[in-house]
């Protein structure tokens, strides 16, 4: 017999919000690793201890951050909305059946005024790395890169920065009908040109416009740069840079090797990277930014007369004499049918038992690196020049 849903719902329900988070679920796991005692202590100093309304707990703030991550949500609206449907998701940021949720504005007031300047979000970072640290999950063996991601901007958002306009022109803008639909008005760029130099986006200042390749198109953007620990690929530190090309992935991955030796007292003994980074300011700057040991070879891409062993010797890499045939190389192909170059001890014109592919491929995959066999691998001297 087909049966019918029931059109008389009960008025009360006698449930915990517990029971209904399955057993097997990803947030019962990591809701024990997050320790909300710390988010208390480091917001402290931004309430006040004896008088005013009671705010929203801090620690809520931060799970529902974290939470929302997990779950892919991209909006401060969505996060309001998935709170007022996933029980699991209520249960993780310790709100239950009942209680009301908050505005999606409480979000970025607390950013503004309370996490962005105060570095509260990089204190709980820089303790999650320490305590992957002492569990000893952070190796000396790093890597660098970056990428360059989308800016919440549009490209109708874009404005130049000064305009040039005769008088009968200023008067014909003054007279001209208003957009039918502010908020996305119709704009034609047919004719005109747009960079950084002469253009600004009005909705988010801070975006330039770039490019990953040649055969795309440019876009509102930033770089974000990444450092990361080879051997359980754990993050290490993470910066934002303004999309300024190459020179910002370097100078910004530069930055956050710095920035680990500063706070978390951790230096690598090797930093691998790709052909990007092979040159010889960011060579020399990853070199001193690791400890010192000694290494007889650097293996990877090279592209121009910064390379080489001017390149090696240039950061203080002992480099062994070679001929300029012997120092051109062996010439291989990556998985991408690339040309690369390898940088090889004296004896490069000899083939190595395993083959001058699976030599590289070895001596890449013995320091853990991410970015494929032919990932470019520095180690730092002794001393310096």
């Amino acid at each position: 017999m087909m049966g019918t849903a029931d059109a008389q719902p009960e008025m009360c329900h006698t449930v915990q919000l517990e029971d209904l988070v399955p057993a097997e679920h990803p947030l019962r796991k990591i809701r024990p690793l997050i320790e909300t005692t710390r988010i208390r202590q480091l917001c402290a100093p931004f309430y006040c201890p004896d008088n005013g309304r009671p705010s929203i707990p801090p620690e809520q703030l931060f799970l529902a951050l974290v939470g929302g991550y997990l779950l892919g949500v991209r909006s401060d609206r969505k996060l309001i909305m998935e709170l007022q449907c996933n029980m699991a998701f209520r249960w993780f940021v310790g709100l239950d059946i009942t209680d009301p949720v908050w505005d999606a504005s409480t979000f970025s007031k607390n950013r503004e005024h309370r996490f962005d300047a105060s570095g509260v979000l990089e204190a709980l970072f820089d303790d999650t790395v320490k305590v992957a640290i002492t569990r000893g999950l952070v190796s000396t063996h790093w890597s660098v890169d970056g990428t360059l991601v989308r800016a919440d901007a549009s490209h109708k958002s874009f404005a130049p920065i000064e305009v040039y306009q005769s008088p009968q022109q200023y008067r014909q803008a003054l007279r001209a009908t208003p957009p039918t639909d502010p908020g996305n008005p119709t704009v034609n760029w047919r004719g005109q040109k747009r960079s950084n130099a002469t253009h600004r986006s009005t909705t988010d200042p801070d975006a330039r416009l770039a490019r990953k390749s040649s055969n795309e198109g440019a876009i509102p953007a930033y770089t974000v740069n990444g450092v990361m620990e080879n051997r359980h690929r754990l993050l290490v530190g993470i910066g934002v840079e303004q999309a300024e090309g190459p020179h910002a992935e370097r100078e910004g991955s530069l930055r956050l090797l710095t920035r680990a030796k500063r706070r978390l007292k951790l230096k690598p003994s090797t930093v691998g990277g790709d052909k990007g980074f092979f040159e010889r300011a960011s060579s020399k700057g990853c070199c001193v930014g690791a400890s010192s040991r000694t290494s007889r070879s650097m293996t990877g891409a090279r592209a121009g007369p910064t390379h080489g062993s001017a390149a090696a010797a240039g950061c203080g890499l002992p480099v062994e004499p070679t001929s300029p045939e012997e120092d051109r190389g062996v010439v291989g192909r990556g998985q991408r049918g690339a040309r690369i170059p390898p940088i090889l001890p004296a004896n490069a014109g000899q083939r190595p038992p395993g083959g001058v592919d699976d030599g590289l491929a070895a001596q890449s995959e013995a320091v853990g690196s991410p970015f494929g066999r032919w990932s470019r691998v520095m180690r730092p001297p002794r001393r310096f020049a």
